[in-house]
C-alpha cells in the first residue's frame, strides 16, 4: 500500500512538474498525435520535424515501413521534443499490420474469434506488446471491440472477433490484457461500436439506427466490460447514431452526449481518449479543420489523431480558450491524463531505443512465428462433415487432387500436401473457361477424394466475398462427381453458397502457415476446434463447428515452429562431409522429429564412393540390428498384449522341442535384456567354407547358382544354399554352450528363437505376422524383408564388397551372414527400411501404442518393455537405452534422457526415440561399404555426434521442452 501511494506521488510530481512549466502552446500541443512514416523520404522527415518543434506535439502515430527505420526516426524525434513523445501504431495484429514483411502478422482478430482457448490471445498480446516496446511504441490502437453483425460491412468485418458479444468482450480483454501487462497502453475502439454498418468511415458518415436498448445490450456491452477491467484508452469512431446524438451529420467522435456523458459520465471511464484519425471523411466530410478539433475536445476527446491541418487547429483551440468554449481547466486535465499516461509507460526516462541493428531478428522470433501457427491450428473451423473424410483416413493413396483456386502458382496447401503423398495438383486463376474447366475434369477423373482451396477471397458482400461463377460451377461439378473437401482461405459468410458441399474446413486467411495448418488437419496431423464467430445462415451457425482428434499422424513443421535453431542445424551438414570425406561412409540418411513433426529429413553423399548414383530421401536402407526392435520386440509386446506371451515363464512354455536343451529353462524377460548367458553370436558361414583353401573358397556341396528345388534360399545374386541348412543353424543355437555368468552380453541368438516363438505363437509366418499386424496398416510401404521382390538394386544401397563368404557384392540382400543363409528373414536381422516408415513405427511408439486413429499396444506394455531391465545400466527388453555407467562408451548423444529408447544397427544405422523431449532421432547408412572392417564410423562417433547437434538446437532457442 505504502509502495503504491510512493509510485503515485512520484507520478503526481513528474507531471505536475511537467504541466507547470509548459506554456498554453506547449499544453495545446500535447493534444495533438500526428502522422509518421518510416518509409517516406528526406520531406516527410522534415515536416515530422518542423511540427515537433513547431507545435510541441505530444504524440506520432507510426504507419507504413519497417521496425528498425521506425526505431531509428523515433530516436532522432524523442531528442527534438522537450516533452517525450508517446508513439502509438495500428497494430491489431501485430507490427506486421503496418510493417509488412519486414514483422511478423497475427491472425485477423476474426480468425482469432474461432480459438476457443482465450489463453491463446492472452499470450498473443503479450509477444505483440514485446515487440512494441522493443521499438519505442507506448500505445496500441487495439483490440478492435466491435461486435460484428453485420456481413455487408465493409470495414470491420474481420478485424472484429465476431458476432457474440460474450465471445468479443472476453478475448477482447484477453487481448487487451496481454498488451497491458506488457507494458503497453491498449486502446479499444471504436467506440460506441462499429460493427453493424455497411459504410467505411473512412469515406463517409456510417448511419447506425437501433435503438438505445439494443445499443446497450449489443454495442455498448464489449465496452462496459473493457471499462471495468481497467483498459487504458478508447478510440471514439465516426459514427452517425441519432438516438445518441440526433444532429445530423453529428459524428459520435465529435459529440458530448457520447463522449462525456456516456462513455465518462455513465460509463465511469477515466483512461484516455483519442479520436479516430480525424483525416477520415465519416468526419471530415462535414467538420473543417480547426472547427472539428474544437468540437473533439469539447465532446470530451484527449487526443486528436491525424489533423488534417494541425495549423488551423492549432489557432481554433487557442481561439476556443480565448472565448471560452474551452477553459483552461479542462485543458490542464485533458494535459494531465496524457502526462500520467507518458510517466505511466516510462517515458519520464530516456526513451532512447538501443541495439537498432537486431530489431529485426527481435519482432521475428522463431518461437513467436510458432505461435502464430500454433494461433491458426486452434482457429480452424470444421463447419461440415456429412461423409466423415476429414481427417483423410489413407494418406498414402495417389487418389487425391488439390485444386487452388484463384492461386495461379502452386499454392502452400500444395507444397504442404507433397510432404506427406504424390497428389494431383492444380492451380488456376478465378475466372475459369469451358476448356480450363474441362481440362481439370479430365485431371481428376481418377480421383477420388478432392481437396479444393479458395484464394484470393474478398471481405465485400458486393463482391460475393471473393466468389466468381466460373469458381461455383466448377466447384459444383466437381462435388457432383467427387467428394469434395472444400477449404475456404476467406470471410466464414462466403460459406453461404456452399451450402450443398457435404465437407468445409473455414480456415479464414491465406497465410502460408494458415495453409499448413490446414493440410495438416486435413491429414489428421491436428486436432481441429474451431468454432465459427459469426453465424452466416441456418445452416452455419454462430459457435458451430465439428471437433476432431488428431490421428497420432506424423507431420511436418519448419525448425522455427518447434523452437530447433535452424543455424545449429547446420552443423550437421558439417559432420556428414567429414564422415563422406574420411570414407566412414559413402552417404546417409537423417531424419529428426519433434512433437510429432518432422523437421529434419534430408540424405547426403552417394550409395557408393564412385557416386554413381546420389543417395535419395527414398532410398531403402539394410537396418540390421533394429530388426530386433521394429520386428521382433514390437511381435512380442504385441503377444504380451494378447496374454499369450509371459516374460518371466522359460522358453520351452512355447518352444516345447527345447525341454532337452539348456536353452528351455531361459526366461524371456533375460534374453531380452540379453542377460540370459548366451554367446553373442555364432559365424554359422564358416562351416560352408572350406578350411584349407589359401583364398575364401565355399564347399560346393551347400551353394547352388541357380534356384533348386532343393536350393531356395537366396543368399546373393546367383548364389542359393540348401534348403536344410537353416536345420543346422538352428541346430547349433538349440547345442551351443551357455556362458557360465549370466550378466551382460548383447546376443543375436536370442532372437533366432523369437523368431520361432512369434510363428507358433500366432500361427503365421513370421514376416507375414509383423506386416499383417504393423506395416501394413500403418501404410508402411518401404519396410520389408527382401527388398528386391518389390524394388529394384537402384533404390537400395549396397552394405559391401564381400570377400570372405559370399564373394560378391552385397545389394538388395541383408548384410548379416546368419540372416542371408535363413533367406534373408531372421529375428535378428534381416529388414529393411527408411527414414520415414522407421519414424511412424517410433512415434507409434511415443503416441502409447496409438497411429492414425488405431491402437497397436497399449501404452502399460510400451513402458514395461522399454523400461531399463533391473539388472542393466542399458538395456530394456528388447530396445537399447542410454548407457548409464559412466565406465562405459555412450551409445547415444550424451544429452539424450534416461528414458532414450531404440537400437543401433551394424550396417550404420541408429534409430532411437527420447519420450521426454518428444524427439525421434533416425540416421541410416551403409558405413560397412565397401568392408565391414572399416572403423573409421565408429571411432569418430558420427551418430552420437549428430544426435547431439538436435540436442542443442533444441536448447538453443530456450525451448520450454528443454528446461
Amino acid at each position: 500500500m505504502l509502495c503504491g501511494q510512493q509510485n503515485k506521488d512520484e507520478t503526481n510530481a513528474w507531471v505536475m512538474s511537467k504541466l507547470n512549466s509548459m506554456t498554453l502552446e506547449e499544453k495545446i500541443g500535447q493534444l495533438f498525435m500526428i502522422r509518421a512514416h518510416s518509409d517516406l523520404g528526406a520531406d516527410h522527415i522534415k515536416s515530422v520535424e518542423s511540427q515537433i518543434k513547431k507545435y510541441k506535439v505530444g504524440g506520432l502515430c507510426f504507419f507504413q515501413g519497417t521496425p528498425q527505420k521506425q526505431a531509428e526516426l523515433t530516436n532522432k524525434y524523442q531528442a527534438l521534443s522537450e516533452t517525450p513523445l508517446m508513439v502509438a501504431i495500428d497494430a491489431e495484429t501485430g507490427l506486421g499490420m503496418r510493417h509488412k514483411a519486414a514483422a511478423i502478422t497475427f491472425p485477423d482478430q476474426l480468425t482469432l474469434g474461432a480459438i476457443r482457448d482465450n489463453t491463446s490471445i492472452y499470450q498473443m498480446g503479450r509477444i505483440i506488446a514485446e515487440h512494441l516496446n522493443r521499438i519505442g511504441v507506448h500505445v496500441n490502437f487495439a483490440p478492435v471491440v466491435d461486435v460484428n453483425n453485420n456481413p455487408a460491412n465493409p470495414v470491420i468485418h474481420n478485424r472484429s472477433f465476431g458476432e457474440d458479444i460474450f465471445n468479443v468482450a472476453t478475448k477482447s480483454f484477453a487481448y487487451m490484457k496481454g498488451l497491458q501487462d506488457g507494458g503497453i497502453i491498449a486502446c479499444a475502439k471504436h467506440f460506441p461500436g462499429h460493427g453493424d454498418t455497411d459504410v467505411d468511415s473512412h469515406y463517409d458518415l456510417p448511419l447506425i439506427s437501433h435503438d438505445r436498448e439494443r445499443i446497450d445490450s449489443i454495442e455498448l456491452l464489449p465496452f462496459r466490460v473493457l471499462t471495468q477491467l481497467g483498459v487504458k484508452s478508447m478510440m471514439t469512431a465516426h459514427l452517425a447514431i441519432p438516438v445518441l446524438d440526433a444532429r445530423p451529420n453529428r459524428p459520435t467522435s465529435l459529440s458530448q452526449d457520447v463522449v462525456q456523458k456516456l462513455l465518462q459520465d455513465e460509463m465511469h471511464f477515466e483512461g484516455l481518449i483519442f479520436t479516430d484519425g480525424l483525416e477520415m471523411h465519416g468526419v471530415a466530410k462535414h467538420f473543417k479543420p480547426g472547427i472539428m478539433e474544437v468540437e473533439a475536445l469539447i465532446a470530451g476527446n484527449d487526443i486528436m489523431l491525424l489533423p488534417i491541418d494541425i495549423d488551423a487547429a492549432f489557432q481554433a483551440i487557442k481561439e476556443a480558450i480565448k472565448n471560452g468554449q474551452l477553459t483552461k481547466e479542462q485543458l490542464d486535465v485533458k494535459v494531465k491524463k496524457i502526462l500520467s499516461a507518458k510517466y505511466n509507460s516510462k517515458l519520464n526516462t530516456s526513451p532512447r531505443i538501443t541495439s537498432i541493428s537486431a530489431i529485426p531478428k527481435d519482432v521475428n522470433k522463431s518461437e513467436h512465428i510458432a505461435f502464430k501457427s500454433k494461433l491458426y491450428q486452434q482457429a480452424l473451423t470444421l463447419v461440415k462433415d456429412q461423409e466423415a473424410l476429414v481427417p483423410l483416413k489413407n494418406i498414402g493413396k495417389d487418389d487425391v487432387a488439390i485444386i487452388s483456386l484463384g492461386e495461379t502458382k502452386e499454392s502452400d496447401l500444395q507444397k504442404s500436401a507433397k510432404k506427406f503423398a504424390r497428389y494431383t495438383c492444380i492451380s488456376t486463376s478465378k475466372d475459369i473457361s469451358t476448356t480450363q474447366k474441362s481440362d481439370i475434369i479430365k485431371k481428376i477423373n481418377k480421383c477420388e477424394i478432392v481437396i479444393i482451396g479458395l484464394y484470393d477471397m474478398s471481405i465485400s458482400s458486393k463482391k460475393n466475398f471473393g466468389i466468381t461463377k466460373s469458381m461455383f460451377d466448377l466447384i459444383y461439378d466437381i462435388n457432383s462427381q467427387k467428394e469434395v473437401i472444400l477449404v475456404n482461405y476467406g470471410s466464414p459468410y462466403a460459406l453461404k453458397f456452399f451450402e450443398k458441399i457435404p465437407t468445409i474446413l473455414q480456415a479464414y486467411e491465406d497465410d502460408p502457415l494458415m495453409q499448413d495448418a490446414s493440410l495438416q488437419a486435413i491429414m489428421g496431423v491436428n486436432p481441429i476446434n474451431g468454432e465459427l464467430p459469426v453465424s452466416v445462415d441456418s445452416i452455419f451457425s454462430i459457435k458451430s463447428g465439428l471437433h476432431r482428434n488428431g490421428y497420432f499422424r506424423l507431420g511436418y513443421a519448419d525448425p522455427e515452429m518447434l523452437f530447433v535453431d535452424k543455424d545449429t542445424l547446420k552443423k550437421i551438414d558439417t559432420i556428414v562431409s567429414e564422415m563422406i570425406q574420411r570414407k566412414a561412409a559413402p552417404g546417409c540418411q537423417v531424419l529428426a522429429i519433434k512433437d510429432g513433426k518432422i523437421f529434419f529429413e534430408k540424405s547426403y553423399g552417394y550409395h557408393t564412393y564412385d557416386k554413381k548414383r546420389k543417395s535419395q530421401l527414398s532410398d531403402i536402407y539394410d537396418v540390421a540390428s533394429v530388426t530386433k526392435t521394429l520386428a521382433t520386440t514390437i511381435s512380442l509386446m504385441k503377444l504380451y498384449d494378447e496374454g499369450k506371451l509371459d516374460l518371466y515363464k522359460p522358453l520351452k512354455k512355447y518352444l516345447p522341442h527345447l525341454d532337452t536343451t539348456n536353452k528351455g529353462p531361459l526366461i524371456v524377460e533375460d534374453m531380452l535384456a540379453h542377460h540370459s548367458g548366451l554367446p553373442g553370436w555364432i559365424p554359422f558361414y564358416e562351416d560352408t567354407m572350406e578350411e584349407e583353401s589359401k583364398r575364401p573358397k565355399r564347399i560346393p556341396s551347400y551353394f547352388s547358382d541357380t534356384r533348386k528345388p532343393t536350393h531356395t534360399l537366396r543368399i546373393n545374386d546367383e548364389l542359393w544354399i540348401r534348403n536344410d541348412w537353416q536345420d543346422s543353424i538352428y541346430n547349433m543355437v538349440y547345442n551351443c554352450d551357455l556362458r557360465d555368468r549370466r550378466n551382460y552380453r548383447y546376443s543375436d541368438l536370442s532372437f533366432y528363437l523369437f523368431k520361432q516363438l512369434i510363428e507358433r505363437q500366432t500361427g503365421d509366418a513370421y514376416k507375414d505376422y509383423v506386416s499383417k499386424e504393423f506395416y501394413e496398416p500403418l501404410n508402411l510401404n518401404y519396410t520389408l524383408f527382401n527388398p528386391l521382390n518389390k524394388f529394384s538394386k537402384e533404390r537400395i544401397p549396397p552394405t559391401e564388397k564381400d570377400d570372405y563368404f559370399r564373394l560378391g557384392e552385397v545389394h538388395g540382400y541383408v548384410h548379416d551372414m546368419g540372416a542371408a543363409m535363413l533367406g534373408g528373414v531372421s529375428g535378428h536381422a534381416g529388414l529393411f527400411s527408411n527414414g520415414k516408415d522407421l519414424a511412424v513405427l517410433m512415434q507409434m511408439l511415443l503416441n502409447g501404442g496409438q497411429y492414425e486413429g488405431k491402437k497397436y499396444l497399449t501404452p502399460k506394455t510400451i513402458q514395461k518393455f522399454t523400461t531399463r531391465y533391473f539388472r542393466s545400466t542399458r538395456r530394456g527388453l528388447g530396445f537399447d537405452m542410454k548407457e548409464l555407467d559412466p565406465d562405459r562408451s555412450l551409445n547415444v548423444a550424451e544429452e539424450c534422457s534416461t528414458l532414450t529408447f531404440g537400437h543401433l544397427g551394424f550396417t550404420g544405422i541408429s534409430v532411437f526415440a527420447d519420450p521426454k523431449y518428444d524427439f525421434i532421432f533416425i540416421f541410416l547408412s551403409n558405413r560397412t561399404y565397401p568392408s565391414m572392417d572399416n572403423n573409421k564410423f565408429s571411432k569418430y562417433n558420427y551418430r552420437p555426434r549428430i544426435q547431439s547437434v538436435f540436442y542443442r538446437a533444441m536448447t538453443h532457442n530456450n525451448n520450454p521442452a528443454l528446461n
